[in-house]
């Protein structure tokens, strides 16, 4: 039988569930409610449905499973490194002088920019969020998680390009200003509300806006352009909108050489990422498309190389 006891609190008052039984009631919930009169906190008991325990009891369960195969894991790792001989202590305590020291970031910062003294007079790369309008609340997540990649992938490369982002705004830039140190702390890299062509508005003649509309084949890349990625995940429901928006504006158009060197028996539909890693790939491969494309492209695709092309 429900009952409500007053628990004596001059401010405020709560309503708690507490348990009935242990077959037919939830753990102890509580509810903000008005004050009383005289103040205090109502303690009720209900009950949930035999349904709602087992999903719960269900719930509790895998917790519990995956909370001992992460502590399993953790310890067959450390097991295994000490096979190895390795003094994980004396590790643990050398990594904790380098912090202290700041000897780790200087490393770190010095190779970086030993990689970057080339990149400026490389090819640039820029993704256009311009079509964020069009896309639902779950596609801009998909689009901010793919220029994280895209970040990721030219921070470790060994011929990193300078990246820029145009009219990122709205949920996309709230998406990314989650990530820690974006974007004051992202080498390489710039970011901005205005358009492509704000951004861009002393080089609109360098600007090569990539689509797998255009009727142009890109033969090699040129370190003088920068290449723009659309930034669209719509499932193919926008066709043609990244050649519309460059015809518009008057941006030159090139595509991927997909065919001529490769054959892909899937969508040929790819993600910013996917290109954009393509166009870094090209470099480290001394300027190869066909093995650039095949060290990009998923195993899904079930992509397969081909003779190539006089």
């Amino acid at each position: 039988m429900d009952t409500a006891t007053l628990l004596g609190d001059s401010t405020t008052q709560e309503k708690k569930v507490t348990l009935t039984s242990e077959e037919t009631t939830n753990p102890t919930v509580t509810i903000p409610s008005k004050p009383e009169d005289n103040g205090g906190t109502v303690v009720e008991t209900i009950s949930i449905s035999k349904n709602q325990q087992k999903k719960k009891r269900r719930y509790e369960k895998l917790m519990a499973v995956k909370k001992r195969k992460k502590e399993q894991d953790k310890e067959e790792k450390r097991a295994r490194r000490e096979m190895n001989g390795r003094n994980l202590e004396q590790e643990k305590q050398t990594q904790k002088a380098r912090e202290m020291s700041g000897e780790g970031h200087k490393k770190r910062q010095e190779k970086w920019q030993k990689r970057m003294e080339n990149s400026v007079n490389q090819f640039k790369i820029c993704i256009d969020c311009s079509f964020d309008a069009s896309m639902t609340t779950k596609e801009i997540g998909s689009l901010s998680n793919q220029i994280r990649y895209c970040y990721a992938v030219n921070k470790s490369s060994d011929n990193p390009v300078h990246f820029s982002v145009s009219s990122l705004s709205g949920l996309n830039h709230d998406n990314l200003k989650k990530v820690c140190g974006f974007p004051d702390q992202w080498k390489s890299f710039t970011c901005s509300e205005k358009s492509l062509l704000e951004m861009n508005s002393n080089n609109k003649d360098k600007l090569i806006y990539l689509t797998s509309d255009s009727d142009n084949t890109l033969k090699d890349l040129d370190d003088d352009k920068i290449y723009v990625i659309g930034g669209i995940v719509d499932r193919n429901r926008l066709k043609g909108a990244t050649k519309k928006i460059a015809e518009q504006f008057g941006f030159e158009t090139a595509k991927l050489p997909i065919d001529e060197n490769v054959q892909v028996c899937s969508t040929k539909v790819l993600t910013c990422n996917h290109v954009f890693e393509i166009l870094l790939k090209y470099h480290e491969h001394g300027e190869d498309w066909k093995k650039a494309l095949l060290d990009v492209l998923p195993i899904r695709k079930d992509v397969k190389q081909v003779s190539n092309k006089d």
